[in-house]
């Protein structure tokens, strides 16, 4: 009996806190982004600016598109933003820094296996389903970049390999990795 030959593939999970600022700056100011993501999840009160500009959601737009574009490589591209947008970031870098951490803080302690529990591991559940299946995964390369919004979100961005992920799908492993094959068979 020989073994399927292996194939190479890699999952990087990502949290970014421009990303994290940059939706929680979003439902501050009533925002939509292109990828329909729910709000921040747990909600954080920023007071607006009173003078909003036209210009803004334009501005934040291309704040969003960035902080998408380089998830694991953070910029501080939140500080360096200028007029209004860049104000109200300013203002409230102390809260957004702390609530952006503490979501941090949960990613790491859910992407750690508690005392005394088995280890439930991607490769396990890609494997199982290449058993089950007989299909193998060609190559592949993805990078989940972990969200705080609502819900059970798992949203490709674009045609590329990064997919956001909400904090909470993660919260089921299970539900987590399964999401995952499913991307992975319908790619």
């Amino acid at each position: 009996m020989t073994a399927a030959p292996s194939t190479a593939w890699s999952v990087t999970l990502d949290y970014s806190h421009d990303i994290a600022f940059a939706l929680a700056i979003r439902d501050a100011l009533g925002f939509t982004d292109p990828l329909g993501l729910p709000p921040i999840d747990p909600p954080l009160p920023l007071t607006p600016l009173q003078d909003t500009v036209p210009e803004i959601e334009s501005r934040w737009q291309a704040w969003w598109e960035f902080a998408l574009a380089s998830p694991g490589h953070e910029s501080n591209a939140a500080q360096s933003l200028h007029g209004p947008l860049g104000a109200l970031v300013r203002r409230h870098s102390t809260e957004l820094l702390a609530w952006s951490s503490q979501r941090k803080r949960e990613l790491a302690k859910l992407s750690r296996t508690a005392p005394g529990q088995p280890r439930t591991r991607l490769a396990d559940a890609i494997h199982e389903h290449v058993r089950k299946t007989g299909n193998q995964f060609p190559e592949f390369h993805l990078t989940i970049i972990a969200i705080p919004v609502a819900g059970t979100t798992f949203t490709p961005v674009n045609k590329s390999s990064a997919i956001v992920a909400s904090i909470e799908l993660m919260r089921d492993r299970n539900a987590y990795f399964s999401k995952i094959i499913e991307h992975l068979v319908g790619t």
